[in-house]
């Protein structure tokens, strides 16, 4: 009996995989006007002193009408050079504003009051989002600035994990696969129109959009969710429309985790707003993680003689042609090359994967911008 219900929940994983796969399709939207709209680059930092040259070279190649083009960066509280790089910056270009914050402000996690700020002081109709280690190509405006039809108030863009010949490595590679994956089910959530995640490295919506909700409201405590939580609430409260960008100009790529250490805080603050989901959300993550702990639990079920070795690997297969069904075609919408050799290595360790952050981040501070912060919080 219990074979016979694990085999029906990976032909559920299926259907569902098979589900996300039909939404991967393109969504731009069609402007009415050929005019186009002022754009507002919001940008937070902290300590960013090593990245802030390289990102301020890739705003400045930027090709827009520099009449409708703003920079506003924000210097949160950072004790490098980031506050004197930014201080020269202005110095030498009018279209860059910045703002400095000295003080954490109780109840307002602190990138999220410095997004908030920025977008309240922005001239910009629409807000472009990124963060110090993306680098976006010069047509980046452009590219996301065309999804924005008269009906939408958001669009979604892919920030994939930057290569170069130094970031070969297997670790990386495999990395990249499980990386893409989120941008997968963004993009394809997005398409059936219920899109449930993002990234804030390359996010863009209306200011109109943003004081019509009253921005992160009462999730502004949270210290994450600058990006997905704030989705949530557009979907959910407004009538706009949110797209996801699959134009390759618009992509923003960024430094894949260079430490474990940095790796590791990195999946558990992605892992910590399980329960501050909506609902529907949570209750389809839970059910996603016991699916996954069922998984793992057969291997030593089989060893004792409660599982047959057929059922197993009836189940182990269903999984990867799931997997590979719903990737491949992400794949080839994104222009990303899948590893062949590495995917199914890669999709039998997300068993483990999504059972040691899912149960980890509700229990284990995660660090992010030299602060340790609670689960949920």
């Amino acid at each position: 009996m219990i074979e016979i219900i694990l085999i029906a929940a990976a032909v559920i994983y299926l259907i569902a995989l098979l589900w996300l796969r039909a939404g991967l399709r393109d969504q731009s939207g069609v402007r009415t006007s050929s005019d186009l709209p002022a754009v507002t680059i919001v940008v937070s930092l902290h300590n960013e002193e090593k990245n802030l040259p390289s990102l301020i070279d890739c705003l400045q190649k930027l090709e827009y009408p520099v009449e409708k083009l703003e920079f506003i960066l924000i210097n949160d509280r950072s004790s490098d050079r980031t506050g004197e790089i930014l201080e020269n910056l202005a110095q030498m270009h009018q279209n860059f504003k910045i703002f400095r914050i000295n003080e954490v402000e109780p109840d307002f996690a602190p990138k999220k009051r410095a997004i908030d700020l920025a977008i309240r002081e922005a001239l910009g109709e629409i807000i472009l989002l990124t963060d110090a280690d993306g680098r976006p190509g010069k047509d980046w405006v452009h590219a996301i600035v065309k999804y924005f039809s008269d009906d939408t108030g958001m669009v979604l863009g892919h920030a994939p994990y930057s290569s170069s010949s130094e970031e070969t490595s297997f670790m990386i590679q495999l990395l990249r696969v499980e990386y893409f994956s989120h941008a997968a089910v963004a993009a394809a959530t997005a398409g059936h129109g219920f899109p449930v995640t993002c990234v804030g490295t390359n996010l863009a919506y209306r200011k109109s959009v943003y004081l019509e909700i009253d921005g992160f409201g009462p999730l502004r405590h949270i210290h994450t969710g600058d990006d997905d939580l704030f989705l949530q609430r557009v979907r959910d409260e407004t009538q706009w429309q949110i797209r996801y960008s699959f134009d390759p100009l618009s992509f923003v790529p960024n430094a894949p985790p260079g430490t474990w250490k940095q790796f590791y805080h990195q999946r558990l603050r992605y892992a910590s707003k399980g329960f501050v989901y909506p609902p529907d959300i949570t209750i389809t993550l839970i059910a996603f993680y016991l699916f996954n702990l069922a998984l793992f639990a057969i291997l030593p079920a089989c060893a004792f003689g409660g599982f047959t070795l057929t059922a197993l690997l009836s189940i182990l297969l269903i999984k990867l042609f799931a997997d590979y069904q719903f990737l491949s075609t992400a794949s080839t919408v994104f222009t990303f090359t899948l590893p062949g050799y590495l995917f199914p290595l890669a999709s039998l360790l997300h068993i483990p994967y999504v059972l040691y952050f899912g149960f980890m981040a509700n229990f284990y501070r995660f660090e992010w911008g030299g602060i340790k912060h609670r689960p949920g919080g």
